[in-house]
């Protein structure tokens, strides 16, 4: 075993990106070969690099760029104005799967805020492999793929959501007490000063920057937005990543946000993401799974079909045609960045065992192999002109 950590990381970083070329290579997102990496070097295979606390820390930092990047990402006006045809799959895709997940839990665990836990990770889309898949078939301007992005993406916003609340009703758990009036109003609290100073302060800061002569300022002052952000949120006893997430919805809205996503996303893609993902692999033991069969085949089972058809019966309501809402319930399957977020921070808060993690993990690897055959089967065999 590797105890140089400099040596680690160098070995980690090298591999996941050679790893991540090779996933595009397959038409898989390029989280599946990371959190393969992190199971081959892990205990599951080689037993070569074992976590420390620098490589946890790292990739905490990893997760806070993930989700403010997501939160520069989103296009508040594209989905007010395209709104009305995700909104539906977006509901269904998130109804139906959380509560496949909390009842699966629920059945086999009897723990109501692990089954809760369980219902959130069902929720989370990402569509990273759909699209892929769509420009492939040159599909993506079509009616499905506008459909599949806005929905994923009102699908993330609603799961982060989620998320926030069940962390903040959690705070009090095991410390005896039983009132829920305090998280609450902290939950409460913490949105409305959060949407306070990011409609009246954080804006009108960021659109008089110019003022300031100085290199990488806008840069600099949106990663200590992120931070104080995040440290905010988890002083409030909700998860960090909620506040890393409202940070870069808020700045997304500036005139800065093209510059503030390119520098933060090379910062994140060229160390601290790659170092998340495989960290997760490097965790586990897979073939010690504590789970029963059953439960992680009914886990990665439900997940997918949840999504099929909450996402596919959305769409029926919307008025698409059942060949139609087929696609779009298929391109709503894959899990990835955000349901292995939500894993990996309820098992730190000791919301969750490790079985269910283990069981997101081959979740992500499941769905985003089947989802490309799915989308193709769709729109190869079951034959309609998309608009």
């Amino acid at each position: 075993m590797l105890d140089n950590i400099f040596l680690k990381l160098a070995i980690i970083i090298i591999l996941s990106k050679l790893l991540g070329a090779v996933s595009r290579k397959i038409k898989q997102p390029p989280v599946i070969g990371m959190l393969l990496l992190g199971i081959f070097l892990g205990p599951t295979v080689l037993h070569l690099i074992e976590p420390c606390h620098i490589i946890l820390w790292i990739g905490r930092i990893g997760v806070l760029i993930l989700l403010f990047e997501a939160g520069l990402e989103t296009d508040l006006k594209r989905i007010k104005n395209e709104s009305k045809q995700a909104l539906l799959p977006a509901v269904g895709g998130i109804l139906l799967p959380f509560i496949f997940g909390f009842l699966l839990s629920y059945f086999f665990k009897h723990n109501i805020f692990e089954s809760l836990i369980l219902g959130v990770i069902f929720t989370a889309t990402s569509v990273s492999v759909s699209v892929m898949t769509l420009m492939d078939l040159g599909k993506m301007k079509g009616v499905e793929g506008r459909c599949i992005v806005n929905a994923a993406i009102l699908d993330d916003i609603v799961g982060i959501l989620l998320l926030t609340i069940i962390f903040g009703l959690t705070i009090n758990v095991g410390s005896g007490s039983s009132s829920l009036i305090i998280p609450i109003v902290k939950i409460i609290g913490f949105f409305v000063l959060v949407i306070g100073i990011g409609f009246f302060l954080l804006k009108p800061f960021f659109l008089n920057l110019k003022k300031l002569l100085l290199d990488n300022v806008v840069l600099s002052l949106a990663i200590v937005v992120l931070l104080i952000y995040s440290w905010f949120a988890e002083i409030t006893g909700l998860a960090a990543i909620t506040g890393a997430y409202f940070a870069g919805l808020f700045i997304g809205q500036t005139e800065y946000k093209h510059s503030i996503q390119e520098g933060v996303s090379v910062l994140g893609k060229a160390f601290f993401v790659d170092v998340f993902f495989v960290g997760i692999g490097l965790e586990f033991n897979l073939f010690n799974l504590k789970a029963e069969p059953l439960f992680v085949i009914a886990f990665v089972f439900l997940a997918i079909f949840g999504k099929i058809l909450g996402s596919g019966l959305g769409a029926i309501l919307t008025k698409f045609d059942f060949i139609r809402s087929f696609r779009i319930g298929a391109g709503m399957i894959p899990r990835g960045e955000v349901a292995l977020i939500v894993a990996n921070m309820a098992l730190g808060r000791g919301l969750i065992t490790t079985d269910i993690l283990s069981a997101t993990i081959l979740m992500v690897i499941f769905s985003a192999i089947i989802t490309p055959f799915l989308l193709k089967y769709g729109f190869t065999t079951l034959t309609r002109k998309t608009f």
